[in-house]
């Protein structure tokens, strides 16, 4: 990509967010919004009333912040342990989510290229409330060091990253450097799998979403170059300025995925992989039909409950935007 269309593409302006208002900006993003309406049978002019995961999936089980202090009256997440967790934190419903993501990509049968080639590389992401701390020079100098069998090896940026700039290091290194978009764009899944499926390998500096996404898929993935540090900016989730440690989790999965010295890849038993469908809600996500009716009961209860009105007070700049006043 040229960094005209890189640049395009991340733009918030240029995104597309679907023919419904946001009301809970989690269940939106990363075109959860298109695919959980999908999945539910749910009309997708009407608002989506239930908060989820931002991410797919968190590493964390504990909830955040913005998750427990929520008015949604429904709260969706991958982890059937996460579920547990905030419905006695919290009293509210929480019910396990299938991966909007991956029923996306089994719905359209979205499998790897039979010419696929190289390595998509998804390097860890800042954002405007958390830094991603990590030499990016050596990180380049680290990927041009993989075997020829793993070249060429192509570099997908996070909307962030891009619009940091950052995207021009890699390429004065001599990279192509591609993205899926702005993560409020509904066709960010659709540009996701277009990417994946034409990698034979893809990799990353930790594990993030790509990982399990890519274990699902049937795509060899490793863990490889310079160990970024999450450093938060101005998260209230977390103290300020923080180095915040990796989960358990994270550091299985870091271990677990790691390319070995040898450059030989991670061996991905059946253990494992069952252990990342636990992970991604494929085990234990609601069926379709009953997420149909949460979504539903979801809609009534900020209806009836008047949740709305105070929403609209709240957001007459984005109706008067959406309406075209």
């Amino acid at each position: 990509m040229t960094e005209k269309d890189l640049l395009y593409l991340c733009d918030p302006k240029n995104a597309y967010k679907g023919k419904s208002i946001w009301i809970y900006w989690t269940a939106e993003l990363y075109s959860f919004g298109k695919n959980i309406r999908d999945y539910g049978y749910f009309p997708s002019f009407l608002p989506l009333c239930v908060y989820s995961e931002h991410s797919a999936p968190a590493y964390r089980l504990d909830p955040y912040k913005h998750e427990i202090e929520t008015d949604a009256p429904i709260f969706l997440c991958h982890s059937k342990s996460k579920s547990i967790i905030y419905t006695k934190l919290t009293g509210k419903k929480s019910y396990n989510i299938f991966s909007p993501n991956v029923f996306y990509r089994r719905k359209n049968k979205i499998i790897q290229h039979k010419n696929a080639n190289g390595t998509v590389v998804f390097p860890t992401h800042s954002n405007p409330t958390w830094e991603s701390k990590f030499d990016i020079n050596q990180y380049c100098d680290d990927l041009i060091k993989l075997p020829k069998s793993f070249q060429p090896v192509t570099v997908c940026l996070h909307m962030h990253d891009i619009n940091l700039g950052n995207h021009k290091i890699y390429q004065d290194k001599g990279f192509n450097v591609v993205t899926a978009g702005n993560s409020s764009d509904y066709k960010f899944v659709d540009r996701l799998y277009e990417i994946m499926k034409y990698a034979k390998f893809i990799s990353s500096n930790g594990p993030g979403t790509i990982g399990p996404l890519s274990v699902e898929m049937g795509i060899p993935f490793f863990i490889y170059g310079s160990k970024s540090k999450s450093k938060n900016i101005s998260d209230p989730n977390f103290p300020s300025n923080e180095i915040v440690l990796p989960s358990n989790t994270e550091t299985m999965f870091f271990q677990k995925l790691k390319l070995s010295k040898n450059f030989e890849l991670p061996v991905v038993d059946k253990f494992f992989k069952d252990t990342i469908e636990d992970f991604l809600g494929l085990n234990n996500g609601i069926s379709r039909i009953k997420m149909c009716f949460i979504l539903w009961y979801a809609l009534f209860n900020w209806i009836f409950t008047f949740k709305w009105i105070l929403w609209i007070l709240r957001n007459k700049k984005i109706i008067k935007k959406k309406i075209g006043i």
